[in-house]
């Protein structure tokens, strides 16, 4: 019985993640891959941007689900 209430744990950790990162990539702008040269510096930076905190937010959520995981096993 332990076991099955550990693999839903699991599951639930696991989906709710994937959650997470579609929401994440849902609220990123959509921007121009190649800005031209006159668009404003926050069009052509953003992209970067968003990508770092994008992989920032995933590792974190990722570290949470690790500790969780490690905290209901013992």
């Amino acid at each position: 019985m332990k076991e099955f209430t550990m693999t839903i744990q699991k599951k639930s950790l696991i989906s709710s993640l994937n959650t997470t990162k579609k929401a994440l990539v849902a609220t990123s702008a959509p921007t121009q891959v190649n800005p031209s040269v006159n668009a404003p510096i926050s069009a052509r930076i953003r992209p970067r941007v968003n990508a770092r905190i994008a992989a920032r937010v995933a590792a974190k959520v990722t570290a949470r689900v690790a500790a969780r995981v490690t905290a209901r096993k013992k």
